[in-house]
């Protein structure tokens, strides 16, 4: 296979780019999903890609039909070097602009990437059914590479839908995702570990805003000058990220803040905010659906989708940093009155290693999900009951089982006890006949004394997150 090399500038995203050069150089036609939550880097991928081999890239907005069709008569004019098209009309429809592409591509490749395709179906509602006659009739014989892409996930996977036109017709799907906690290095200069922790919890792991960091401020200074002050892009973009996907989103943000203020529980999400099971239900879906709140259940669940005991999150970082302890900031005058560094030092930096306790979690789960922790983890969550917790649960694909106490602190005797009382509890509920490996996670590196004491426990420090090296 032909190599297309990514651009330096594009980080990462190294599966993505090899999905899309295996689909280019495929000798039949391909309808391909892009989708994924918004600057999370879905065109910085497709767009480079799409101009190493000459394709046509268009993004959508909320233009009219005619207006979009003239602007992408006007890229397929440049394309094709199309004098007539580039002067005179525009095509007047999308069964004409893909006939033109068919006809003018014949059996030579070509890539058309429609990008926010949302847009365009809003627009036009025909459109996934003119794509669909054109995929049943017309691309037979030709090498056209089309991708849809959008941000708003519940529309896009609608299009896959049983009932819906392009139902089967797609030939490949990317799913752009948020980056990880060890991404954080390569958009700031000298940061240690517990540093590049704090900034994933506080920034997150989407490319779009960790492209804001300044690689030459420490954690005070990114957070001041990209959040805190009210001319940054940061300062409440939490607070209208569903007002592109929404017209109505009242309850939807009262469920984040809700979240975000603790409550976790259905119960507890219902009580908070005075409404009915039934009515929170439908935007809770969608906000699940979204990549907004995720549900989680005890690994321990056989039937996870009818738990009654799920507890509910908001999957992105930065929105639990910001709804948590910058919303009150922001609602209550704060930041528009103090200078903000002030307001960092005396109203969130106090709070920082509080909150950070959830998010070192996830990264230590994500941690032991990974080829590089060479645990072989066949299935990975959490566990909880009534009495007790476990934050790192793993079972293995020799049928050993991991358990895990994440701390941001240091762990404690007590904590190590409850741990080892865990682990014989789960290895019956999970029925597992390995080993029982207790591992501890700890931000900060263990007291020496504890360690010698603790031989059956395996100490996972942040070096050891970050450099990838295995436990045990």
């Amino acid at each position: 296979m032909i190599r297309i090399d990514k651009p330096d500038e594009v980080h990462d995203r190294t599966r993505e780019w090899g999905v899309l050069e295996r689909l280019w150089q495929s000798p039949r036609p391909e309808l391909i999903m892009a989708l994924g939550r918004r600057r999370v880097g879905k065109s910085h991928v497709l767009a480079p890609f799409c101009d190493a081999v000459q394709g046509v890239y268009y993004q959508a907005t909320r233009r009219t039909t005619p207006e979009q069709l003239r602007i992408l008569s006007q890229q397929l004019a440049a394309r094709f070097n199309d004098a007539a098209l580039r002067h005179g009309s525009p095509l007047p429809s999308w069964e004409a602009l893909f006939a033109y592409v068919l006809e003018r591509s014949g059996d030579t490749p070509l890539l058309l990437v429609l990008d926010e395709f949302p847009y365009l179906e809003d627009m036009e509602p025909a459109l996934p059914s003119i794509i669909q006659k054109v995929w049943d009739h017309d691309v037979k014989g030709t090498r056209l590479k089309l991708v849809l892409c959008g941000s708003h996930i519940t529309q896009m996977q609608r299009l896959e839908e049983a009932d819906q036109p392009l139902y089967a017709r797609r030939t490949g799907r990317l799913d752009f995702r948020p980056f990880g906690y060890r991404d954080v290095s390569h958009f700031v200069h000298g940061y240690h570990h517990r540093d590049l922790l704090v900034t994933y919890g506080i920034f997150g792991g989407v490319p779009g805003h960790l492209a804001l960091l300044d690689p030459d401020l420490d954690v005070e200074g990114n957070v001041v000058h990209g959040i805190l002050d009210p001319g940054a892009r940061l300062h409440d973009e939490s607070q209208h990220i569903l007002d592109a996907f929404l017209a109505q989103a009242q309850v939807h943000y009262s469920i984040i803040e809700a979240i975000a203020s603790g409550n976790h529980t259905w119960s507890s999400i219902t009580s908070h905010l005075g409404k009915s099971s039934v009515s929170l239900s439908r935007p809770m879906n969608w906000l699940i659906a979204m990549d907004v709140v995720e549900r989680v259940v005890p690994i321990t669940e056989k039937h996870p989708a009818r738990s009654k005991h799920a507890l509910y999150r908001l999957a992105d970082p930065h929105m639990r940093f910001w709804h948590r302890l910058v919303a009150p900031l922001v609602q209550t005058g704060v930041l528009h009155c103090g200078d903000a560094t002030e307001v960092y030092r005396k109203r969130i930096q106090p709070h920082i290693d509080d909150m950070m306790g959830a998010i070192f979690e996830d990264v230590c789960r994500a941690w032991v999900r990974s080829a590089d922790s060479n645990l072989d983890a066949l299935r990975v969550g959490e566990w909880w009951d009534k009495h007790a917790q476990v934050d790192v649960v793993a079972v293995t694909n020799d049928d050993a089982l991991l358990v895990g106490e994440c701390k941001w602190g240091a762990a404690s005797r007590a904590d190590l006890d409850r741990l080892r009382a865990a682990g014989q509890k789960l290895r019956g509920q999970l029925g597992t006949r390995g080993a029982v490996r207790h591992l501890v996670f700890s931000g900060q590196p263990p007291d020496a004394r504890a360690e010698s004491q603790a031989a059956d426990i395996e100490w996972i420090s942040l070096d050891r997150l970050f450099d990838g090296a295995a436990a045990g």
